[in-house]
């Protein structure tokens, strides 16, 4: 099995590239645990895949968000175990809001040059940059958890705001 390697437009510090055979993966899915942004990579290394941000990006971020529900969930469990979350889960919960922030822009996710990237979409909650730098600075801790929860929930009534 070849190492899987993120499109050069998701390499970022933040993103480990996994150890997955993606030929086992559906290219339909648009959420697939421990590869965030799967729908991005067959867009930038393929050309195809379903496209979220272009086809629903509402119905698309509603999904997102029903994922975000069980990833809060395993992390919940584990700071209420006094537990250290896995750094896996997290960067999926991290990616899922990621996707949900352009998605809700109609636009890929794009994490070269992120903050720049950023700066471009017009659905946004207020004070992204920093909330999400805070989030992606201390990602195992609780603070950090509960900042990311709040972006999520403000970031699903942009697109519901957004949508009528």
């Amino acid at each position: 099995m070849a190492d899987f390697q993120y499109a050069k437009e998701l390499e970022h510090p933040f993103f480990k590239s996994p150890h997955v055979a993606t030929y086992e993966l559906d290219e339909d899915s648009i959420f697939v645990s421990g590869l965030p942004f799967w729908q991005e990579q067959l867009f930038y290394t393929r050309g195809r895949g379903e496209m979220p941000w272009h086809t629903d990006p509402a119905r698309a971020c509603q999904r997102m968000a029903k994922q975000w529900k069980n990833i809060a969930q395993e992390l919940d469990a584990s700071f209420k175990l006094r537990e250290t979350p896995d750094m896996a889960i997290i960067r999926d919960g991290v990616g899922t809001y990621l996707s949900m922030l352009f998605w809700s822009n109609r636009r890929p996710v794009q994490l070269d040059n992120l903050e720049a990237h950023m700066e471009t979409l017009e659905v946004i909650p207020m004070n992204l940059e920093e909330r999400l730098a805070f989030v992606m600075e201390r990602p195992d801790g609780y603070p950090a958890f509960k900042q990311l929860n709040e972006l999520v929930k403000e970031q699903r009534k942009l697109v519901l705001k957004t949508a009528y």
